[in-house]
């Protein structure tokens, strides 16, 4: 079995540990502490200065589109597979992946298989079933189904409050709730409902209603993109002090083409200061989706596919107005993990996967390990897909 030990780096588990070693064993973690011996007799390995370095655990982004996206624009406008390059590249170790708006020409048995290919290359990757069509799609044609009989999936995507989605009645929106929740603890998961929220002003009354009438708990009942306009914010933040789970994008700010967002930066610092538990609050990109490419005017000037490296721009952002390194990675590693149940993910502890992100002291990506394997290198990816750039 072959080892690396990771010495004098400034780590982040992602509790402030201090200066200390980091050994990996195959592709977990197996010992963490200052001074620790280098390995004998246990395989061939080797020594990594990281020095000067900042050690966190990888990145999981929640919410990533890794097969593309969209097509509301019309066919130009779908985006292609996120290479596991430029997802590894922007220090992220773990996905889940939903459909999109698109969830016609797009499927959960495509879904699947691009999950289990980016697994292949070095990261985890995880799934929901379910997208903005009726009935929702599934592998199985039983939502309830896919979450207790597939490993990959983590649970029911659904849209809400969204004028281009379909319109769900209340009955239908708590079976689906039902769906996850319960396939969930039949299969021994932590799966979620994980709404995407539109601009709709009813926000999130439809989620407390599902959450009223089924007694299922707040914290299984996921809001994405809550910070993408004021009124929803407020909404977000009451709901997530009632208990309940909210996930910001990190893509969706005024210069991205969301003129009403708040910058997820900004919102954390809002809602921590009105006493919104850390806990309740995750980070996620949205990417693998076009977003508008802006000319200097404002003016849209093109289409870009938006890419993860949005989650470590706002870790940095958290960190420039105080937080440590630590506390700040915790939006996008503790709590995602805790959420969803991946005991292994999210931490730098024994026994944890060796997912590790170590930084320069800039806050610069200088190498990923995805459980133990070395993705990138001084900043530069050394694992590719097959058919990236």
């Amino acid at each position: 079995m072959s080892w690396v030990l990771l010495a004098g780096g400034h780590v982040f588990d992602p509790e402030d540990r201090g200066i200390a070693d980091l050994l990996i064993l195959g592709d977990r973690i197996a010992a963490v502490g200052p001074d620790l011996l280098v390995p004998t007799g246990i395989g061939e390995g080797e020594v990594c200065s990281v020095a000067d370095r900042i050690v966190l655990p990888g990145l999981i982004d929640g919410h990533i589109h890794v097969m593309g996206a969209s097509g509301l624009g019309g066919p130009t406008t779908r985006s292609t597979d996120l290479q596991i390059e430029r997802i590894a590249g922007a220090g992220v170790t773990t996905v889940i992946s939903p459909l999109g708006a698109d969830s016609l020409s797009r499927g959960i048995p495509c879904l699947l298989a691009r999950a289990a290919a980016l697994e292949c290359e070095g990261i985890s990757a995880y799934c929901y079933t379910g997208g903005w069509k009726q009935p929702v799609p599934t592998l199985t044609g039983d939502p309830q189904a896919d979450v207790a009989f597939v490993d990959r999936v983590l649970g029911v995507k659904v849209a809400i409050s969204e004028p281009r989605a379909p319109l769900y009645g209340m009955d239908e929106l708590c079976r689906l709730a039902h769906a996850a929740y319960t396939g969930g603890r039949l299969a021994g998961k932590r799966a979620l409902l994980h709404a995407h929220i539109g601009d709709h002003p009813e926000g999130l009354m439809p989620l407390r209603e599902v959450q009223r009438r089924t007694g299922i708990p707040h914290d299984r009942l996921l809001a994405i993109h809550v910070n993408r306009n004021p009124g929803l914010w407020k909404q977000a933040m009451e709901y997530a002090r009632d208990g309940g789970s909210i996930d910001l994008t990190a893509m969706q700010r005024p210069e991205t083409g969301h003129p009403e967002a708040i910058r997820p930066a900004e919102a954390i610092r809002e809602a921590l200061a009105a006493g919104v538990p850390a806990a309740r609050i995750t980070l996620s990109t949205d990417s693998g989706v076009p977003y508008p490419r802006l000319d200097a005017a404002g003016k849209v000037a093109g289409l870009y596919m938006a890419g993860p490296e949005a989650i470590l721009g706002t870790v940095r952002e958290l960190v420039a107005g105080g937080m440590n390194w630590g506390q700040a990675a915790a939006f996008a590693t503790r709590h995602v993990a805790d959420l969803l149940g991946l005991a292994r993910k999210g931490r730098l502890a024994v026994g944890s996967d060796a997912d590790i992100l170590i930084l320069d002291a800039g806050g610069a990506v200088d190498r990923v390990y995805g459980r133990g394997r070395l993705l990138v290198s001084q900043g530069a990816p050394i694992v590719r897909g097959p058919f990236g750039g």
